[in-house]
């Protein structure tokens, strides 16, 4: 003992006590270890048993939305099937009323048109004749002014000669002979 009140430990003790020190850490990170895998293992079942109800939770539903989506795809397609007949009708109905309509016009625009070619064959077998008449006129006045020209041109028919016999007189050059009237 010394003056404290201490025993004092030799180094044998003191290496003693650190391996007994070490040996009971090192037995309680062992013990502490298999408690957490213990514990780790125990998650894991758990997990897998919750993985479990998980998939069995989302296939039970994936099931029951596939009943949900077929069933409402055959509400759909009887939906559009009885629209598709309703339209069907509706435009068989529309297109009866327009090809009845359509006829009734034809009926109407032949007998207009028809009107109308009698009118256009009396105005124009009108103009003919009013044609026909002026000119008849026309050729009337015409054959009165040819004869007059005629009778003219027969005057002035010894004309010609006279002039080239005056140029031979005044001039001494003789000019190209006249020509000679054609006959028709």
């Amino acid at each position: 003992m010394d003056g404290e009140g201490f025993t004092m430990m030799t180094m044998a003790q003191i290496w003693t006590m650190i391996g007994l020190m070490g040996a009971a850490l090192a037995t309680m990170i062992g013990l502490t270890m298999r408690t957490v895998r213990a514990e780790i293992g125990g998650l894991r079942g758990e997990m897998g048993g919750l993985r479990g109800e998980l998939k069995a939770e989302i296939a039970g539903s994936q099931a029951e939305l596939k009943a949900e989506i077929g069933g409402l795809r055959g509400e759909m397609k009887a939906e559009i099937g009885g629209l598709r007949g309703e339209m069907k009708a509706e435009i068989g109905g529309l297109r009866g009323e327009m090809k009845a309509e359509i006829g009734s016009l034809r009926k109407e625009m032949h007998a207009e048109i028809g009107g109308l070619r009698n009118e256009m064959h009396a105005e124009v077998g009108g103009l003919r004749k009013e044609m026909h008449v002026g000119f008849e006129s026309v050729r009337g006045e015409m054959r009165t002014r040819f004869d007059h020209v005629d009778r003219r041109l027969d005057k002035l028919e010894g004309l010609d000669r006279e002039v080239h016999a005056l140029t031979l007189k005044v001039s001494g050059w003789q000019p190209p002979p006249p020509k000679e009237a054609e006959d028709d």
